[in-house]
């Protein structure tokens, strides 16, 4: 069967969605992709009648529960369908189902999870390989800001900052999180929706922008949402100097588990292809390691800043005490606004002794 991208677009009310899928439809079209649309689930439950108004919280848990249901049931009905069509496909959801939790009470949201044996990491990262969020026009474009395209959808301006930042939130911890904001006019937005989508898919070839900095000082509770994820990388052997590795990702037991091939280019830049892979693929894998590299282990703290997405790696071995702060991006010109809360050391970007390849070798 044919490997499917999936990407979840969300973001609060009047955030540009509708208009990026179809952009975005068009595009992969043009490229040779072919393009399965997954509805909104919540758009079809609230006007084919669930009603949430003076709903119980029994009544809430139901609808939401059906929902989650409904959403995956589709994503995994065109999955199957787009595994079986023979050519490189994508599935573009509107929304995914960690966007529940953004309406839910966390206990509630708890409750939802242990009732159907679900949790954060198969929810959050084992369904999507990327997940873009559209920043509501109530937050930075006020002035067209509007819910009339979506009977759906009554929040007012302050609402719809409320629920963005939660739907923000909630998928703070996913590998691939991007946040499209509303700094530049809505053309320039939804192109830039498409170069993420375009990196994400690998067409053209896609090229790793990151920076790197060294941190002095980090405390132990961020201020700010945050996942603490636990990372395990495994360098695998190479005759072409490229650099291989399998990743173990995940948190609470449950995990996630990637193939990756970087190839360098030029300073901060490298060509990135990454896949997931089972962990029956993980397990075999590790029998091709490179004896001469160390299993690089961290506990990854994701969060967002700014409308920047930060990964704070403190290394467990072979460097214990090493903290790291990395920030990627698809574009070269985005300044990175670095957190007021950490003490940093330097830009360690174009420094090989802070790569973790480089720390696998010591």
């Amino acid at each position: 069967m044919s490997q499917v991208l999936r990407i979840v677009l969300t973001g609060g009310p009047c955030g540009g969605k509708t208009t990026a899928i179809a952009k975005i439809q068009e595009r992969l079209t043009s490229l040779g992709f072919h393009v399965f649309l997954v509805p909104e689930a919540a758009t079809m439950l609230i006007t084919g009648g669930a009603a949430f108004k003076n709903a119980t919280l029994e009544q809430v848990l139901t609808i939401e529960t059906s929902l989650i249901r409904l959403q995956m049931g589709m994503e995994d009905e065109f999955l199957r369908i787009a595994q079986s069509c023979g050519a490189p496909s994508v599935l573009i959801c509107d929304r995914g189902t960690m966007d529940v939790s953004a309406y839910l009470p966390h206990a509630m949201w708890q409750a939802l999870l242990d009732e159907n044996g679900w949790n954060a990491v198969g929810l959050r990262d084992r369904r999507y390989d990327a997940v873009l969020h559209l920043v509501t026009a109530a937050d930075g474009a006020e002035a067209f800001y509007t819910t009339a395209n979506n009977s759906a959808r009554t929040e007012t301006p302050e609402e719809a900052r409320v629920i963005d930042k939660k739907l923000r939130d909630v998928w703070v911890g996913h590998s691939h999180l991007r946040v499209i904001d509303n700094a530049s006019d809505f053309a320039e937005k939804v192109r830039r929706v498409l170069k993420a989508v375009c990196h994400v898919t690998g067409v053209p070839e896609p090229v790793e922008i990151e920076r790197k900095y060294l941190v002095k000082n980090a405390p132990r509770d961020l201020p700010v949402r945050h996942e603490d994820i636990e990372v395990e990388q495994t360098y695998l052997r190479t005759t072409d100097g490229s650099e291989a590795r399998v990743r173990r990702r995940g948190q609470h037991g449950s995990y996630t588990y990637t193939h990756t091939i970087k190839k360098p280019l030029r300073s901060g830049q490298r060509v990135e292809v990454e896949r997931p892979i089972s962990g029956r693929e993980f397990v075999g894998l590790l029998a091709q390691c490179d004896p001469s590299k160390k299993t690089v282990k961290k506990l990854r703290t994701c969060f967002l800043w700014e409308g920047q997405y930060f990964e704070l790696d403190r290394l467990i071995e072979p460097q214990p005490g090493l903290v790291l702060l990395e920030a990627e991006s698809d574009d070269e010109t985005t300044s990175v606004k670095l957190p007021s809360f950490l003490e940093i050391d330097r830009d360690v970007t174009d420094e090989p002794a802070f790569s973790n390849y480089r720390i696998a070798s010591s």
